[in-house]
């Protein structure tokens, strides 16, 4: 019964046909099943969780429901902030004590009635593109527990693809809600930056992690959307954005679509070229101006990459020098090479972010979306960082589309596509101009009515 789309579960628990103290404990069923088999979960709370679920039970039997969200089931990251839980960010030597407050985001989520069940598994500060860990082993692909689930929000890839929750909340330092959503054959939303605040600051990643949804369907991170985004004044980016109806996404009619430069995905997996192949034949068949574009996408994730590296740094330098044994060592050669950075740098990095950040938003001028690949390649083997016979152990170097989208803050969703034959999916990446969600969403709503989600492996 938790399967069904929130829409679904709203009609049934006015109708009174279910309740969200039923729909919680079926969920929660799942999830420990889930979690036997894919490692998806770094907590699962049934007190608590019933605890809200009953209190929504209650609402919608007296008909005042909080919101859309009232009884959803729906987890998060583990990197995010949740009162009375802890927040390990996927490491042995993080505090195992509660934290006293909760991230903005997470407040809305439980203001609005949200159940929310548990948390996912990320990697070690969130610090690649798969979820594993020294401290609590490997998180794997409900499409094929062989496989990767992607990272590092692959604990909310999994826990989504699995059927567990509709929705689950991640982030996104430079790639990491839409590589899994790619991996697993689900959507993820990046939103423009400060969309969603982000609290408690600070944060040494220079304003390229976001706070994104991964979900079953548009409409459902819609929803989430609806409830989670809009300024806070704990975080200052967020203050100024043009407010987005999520409720009310407008019709992807007539908008401008330009697709990057084939020779910038050249040499991708041969899925993901008829994946994009088809995609722009559904997209001119229909008659959208369709044009080809193009944008360095590599350099500015090469940039974007750079600034994403720093935060993992400072997050290893905050680790006492007794206790970096217990990091995971993959996470330590990725950050060495940033030991000898100096100002110079971090200026030269800066100069050429505004420069390439300047170029994208030139382009949406002329365009309303931008589509690439999300990804050069398809889902490999779990507990590796890069497939096996891949030229480098680095997994930047096979996420050569997403950072970029970090860098100039832009939205940007993956959006799943299995193409004919396909035995696994890959991801579109669709983009818009920084603080036009709207129009990206529209996009990929247009893109689902033609192509739906069908979460769980084709095979």
């Amino acid at each position: 019964m938790h399967r069904q789309p929130y829409s679904e579960l709203r009609a049934a628990y006015r109708a009174g046909s279910l309740s969200p103290v039923g729909v919680a404990v079926s969920a929660l069923a799942h999830a420990e099943q889930v979690q036997e088999r894919l490692n998806a979960f770094a907590l699962i709370d049934h007190e608590r969780a019933l605890s809200l679920a009953s209190a929504s039970e209650r609402r919608w039997m007296s008909g005042s429901p909080l919101s859309p969200l009232d009884g959803m089931p729906i987890t998060v990251k583990e990197f995010a902030a949740v009162k009375g839980w802890a927040t390990r960010r996927g490491s042995l030597v993080t505090s195992a004590d509660p934290v006293a407050l909760s991230a903005v985001f997470v407040e809305r989520l439980l203001s609005s009635g949200a159940v929310l069940l548990g948390k996912t598994r990320a990697p070690e500060f969130n610090w690649k593109g798969v979820t594993d860990s020294p401290g609590y082993g490997i998180t794997r692909n409900p499409l094929n527990p062989n496989l990767t689930p992607g990272g590092s929000s692959g604990g909310c890839s999994a826990a989504v693809g699995a059927g567990v929750v509709r929705v689950s909340l991640g982030s996104d330092a430079g790639g990491s809600v839409r590589i899994p959503a790619a991996f697993t054959g689900t959507v993820a939303l990046k939103p423009t930056f400060g969309r969603i605040p982000l609290t408690p600051p600070p944060s040494a990643f220079f304003s390229v992690v976001h706070t994104g949804p991964i979900g079953a369907s548009v409409a459902d991170l819609a929803d989430v959307m609806q409830v989670v985004s809009g300024p806070h004044a704990g975080d200052w980016s967020s203050i100024g954005l043009r407010e987005v109806a999520f409720n009310a996404i407008p019709r992807a009619a007539g908008l401008r679509i330009g697709l990057l430069s084939e020779a910038r995905w050249e040499g991708s997996d041969p899925v993901v070229l008829q994946g994009m192949e088809e995609v722009a034949a559904l997209i001119a068949a229909a008659g959208f101006s369709l044009k080809t574009v193009d944008f360095n996408v590599q350099r500015a994730s090469q940039v974007g990459a750079f600034f994403y590296s720093l935060g993992c740094c400072a997050a290893v330098q905050a680790v006492p020098d007794a206790l970096r044994s217990q990091l995971d060592q993959a996470l330590l050669r990725f950050v060495d090479p940033l030991k000898d950075a100096c100002v110079d740098d971090v200026l030269k990095m800066q100069q050429a972010r505004d420069v390439l950040a300047g170029e994208l938003h030139g382009l949406f001028n002329h365009i309303d979306v931008l589509m690439l690949p999300t990804l050069p390649i398809l889902p490999f083997e779990a507990g590796r960082n890069s497939p096996r016979e891949w030229h480098s152990d680095d997994w930047m170097t096979w996420n050569p589309f997403t950072p970029a989208f970090n860098l100039t803050q832009a939205p940007a969703v993956s959006y799943p596509i299995w193409p004919q034959g396909a035995a696994l999916p890959m991801g579109v990446q669709l983009v818009g101009a920084r603080g036009n969600d709207e129009i990206v969403l529209a996009m990929t709503a247009w893109l689902e009515q033609l192509r739906p989600i069908t979460l769980g492996s084709r095979s």
